[in-house]
């Protein structure tokens, strides 16, 4: 099994249904996190010549347009779900939200769960 590289916002976090998609799936992976404030485009293209040079499977799971638009020619992964969750908001609003299971990496016609 390959090792994946996942881009995550720092401001964020894996759900466990997702580390357990990684876990399964991949012999080891590593974070690179995404600064809250987010890339420079120049930073963004130092970046992606890193991760263009890694023999790691890379997945998104947080989107960052400009850095996968760079990587046009290196096959990526992302985390995707479908289901959704209500949310109960106070003054009883209803949303809904991303659901903490449901999580699929998919890519290329690939899906992995």
């Amino acid at each position: 099994m390959k090792k994946a590289v996942v881009i995550l916002n720092e401001q964020h976090s894996l759900m466990p249904n997702q580390i357990e998609i990684l876990t399964r799936n991949f012999s080891a992976f590593e974070i690179i996190p995404v600064p809250a404030s987010g890339w420079s485009l120049s930073e963004m293209f130092r970046v992606s010549e890193k991760l263009r040079q890694s023999r790691s499977k890379l997945i998104f799971a947080s989107p960052v347009p400009g850095l996968m638009s760079n990587l046009h020619d290196k096959s990526f992964f992302v985390f995707h779900n479908d289901k959704r969750a209500k949310k109960e908001l106070p003054g009883g609003k209803i949303i809904m939200t991303v659901a903490q299971d449901g999580w699929v990496i998919t890519g290329g016609g690939i899906f992995l769960d």
